[in-house]
């Protein structure tokens, strides 16, 4: 029976409008920049085409199967149930799959389901848990060899059959859509030079290190970095020491107390110096009722004349002990000579209070806080960063998150022992950065970064210290 010529014009039309499909499918696939852009064009835009219900994109380079991009899924997340079910069947089929096939169809039952339900039971459970058709097409690249053994899988699910015209489409467009991925990967030597790497042992893989190992010792140059503590101190101090042998009798300030220039700070008992004053002033008095007298007596005797002058020195005695107990009551209140923050001797007002004092024992220090440095303790073992200009960078227990550039202002050449009873040179460095509320007393970490060394002397050298046990 003779088809109907309007029939056949319409079936005609169809067809030129299914090849239509297909070209604008294959000319946008080649736009795409990317793999994941043509892979979400590929599982999406061809369901016009092949009627899926589902469809997904694996890569299957390496050995490992991958989801670049699934149906009706803007972000691809590779930790779903699903994707974790594709990957494993994935790579399972790929092994059944013939060299030459475009369309492999697997259905529940068959001979290929049997095959792979004895490697993945669960997951093949999971897939045709609803009577699903998978229709799994290799896209390979002629241009590419590589992608004959390693092919992109697109997976299709029909729940139901097959349609007829699917094996038709996809030798048309399957040859197409994987020369358009497999441009975007490198070339064929970049993937012989990774399979070739995959078949390296544990052996080469450790000569080749030790190797690489050996060569840095002598060519890598490393940065020569140590840590080293540091206290924040005042540049200005000024030390109070006792002129004469006291007892303190009050101290007006506590330790850390700021205070300003011509403040008290410190009084002596002074009674036993009033005594003396007292004492002195009688003194001359009674040298002065002598000479008066024997001086008048002089006009008449001669011999009063030697007698007059031991009154005299003795006169002058009393005023030399007049001086002296002046002096020491004048010197009995000690005033602070500058602005600045109180460091007493003996740790609190109390414990100076009532204190004996000889002569030449510090009393206190005065901390200017106007110029605050910084005292880096460096290690005697690490001494050798010091050698050239280094750079060193500040933080404070208190602001570790704050780093403080430094210049450093000095350095001394020999070693101190510290408080921790280890031997160290002491850097003073003026801190840069403008730091709030810094006190004296203040601690810290300093990164201390020299010139460049050589990896192996770098490493060597704390082997060797480590073995002398320093």
């Amino acid at each position: 029976m003779a088809i109907p010529l309007q029939q056949e014009n319409e079936e005609l039309k169809q067809r030129l409008r299914t090849f239509g499909v297909i070209m604008h499918l294959v000319r946008d696939s080649f736009g795409k920049k990317d793999i994941v852009s043509l892979g979400v064009h590929i599982v999406n835009n061809s369901r016009i085409l092949l009627q899926f219900d589902r469809s997904v994109l694996l890569e299957m380079r390496h050995d490992r199967a991958s989801v670049v991009a699934e149906y009706a899924v803007s972000a691809v997340n590779a930790h779903t149930e699903y994707a974790s079910d594709m990957r494993k069947f994935a790579e399972q089929i790929v092994k059944l799959l013939p060299e030459d096939s475009s369309c492999t169809v697997v259905e529940k039952g068959g001979e290929l389901y049997k095959r792979l339900e004895e490697k993945i039971p669960r997951v093949m459970e999971n897939l045709f848990a609803e009577m699903r058709v998978l229709a799994v097409v290799p896209l390979r690249s002629p241009r590419n060899p590589v992608s004959v053994k390693e092919p992109f899988l697109w997976v299709m699910e029909y729940k139901g059959e097959l349609p007829k015209h699917v094996n038709a489409t996809l030798s048309l467009i399957s040859g197409e859509f994987g020369n358009a991925l497999w441009s975007h990967l490198p070339s064929s030597f970049s993937s012989n030079l990774t399979r070739y790497l995959k078949r390296i042992t544990v052996g080469k893989v450790l000569l080749f290190l030790l190797i690489a190992f050996l060569v840095a010792l002598f060519t890598v140059n490393v940065e020569h970095t140590v840590s080293a503590e540091f206290v924040v101190r005042s540049r200005t101090v000024h030390a109070s020491y006792a002129w004469f042998d006291c007892v303190v009798k009050k101290c007006f300030f506590n330790d850390g107390d700021r205070i300003r220039k011509g403040e008290k700070i410190l009084e002596y008992d002074t009674e036993r110096m009033k005594f003396l004053l007292a004492s002195s002033i009688a003194q001359k008095r009674e040298a002065e009722a002598q000479y008066e007298t024997e001086s008048k007596d002089a006009f008449t005797n001669r011999e009063k004349l030697g007698k007059l002058k031991v009154l005299k020195y003795k006169r002058q005695q009393a005023d030399i002990a007049i001086e002296e107990a002046k002096w020491y009551l004048e010197n009995s209140v000690v005033k602070a000579p500058a602005d600045g923050i109180l460091a007493l001797a003996g740790g609190s007002a109390d414990a100076l209070s009532g204190r004996a004092l000889h002569l030449g024992e510090k009393q206190f220090d005065l901390l200017s806080e106007k110029d605050m440095i910084a005292e880096i303790m460096v290690n005697e073992r690490d001494a050798s960063i010091l050698s050239g200009t280094p750079k060193i960078v500040l933080f404070l227990h208190t602001r570790p998150e704050e780093p403080i550039q430094v210049e450093i202002l000095s350095s001394r050449f020999y070693p101190e022992l510290t408080e921790s009873n280890i031997y160290s040179y002491h850097v003073k460095a003026k801190m840069l950065t403008d730091v709030s509320r810094l006190r004296y007393g203040m601690r810290g970490i300093a990164r201390i970064r020299g010139e460049k060394v050589k990896l192996g002397y770098y490493l060597f050298r704390g082997a060797v210290l480590w073995w002398r046990g320093i």
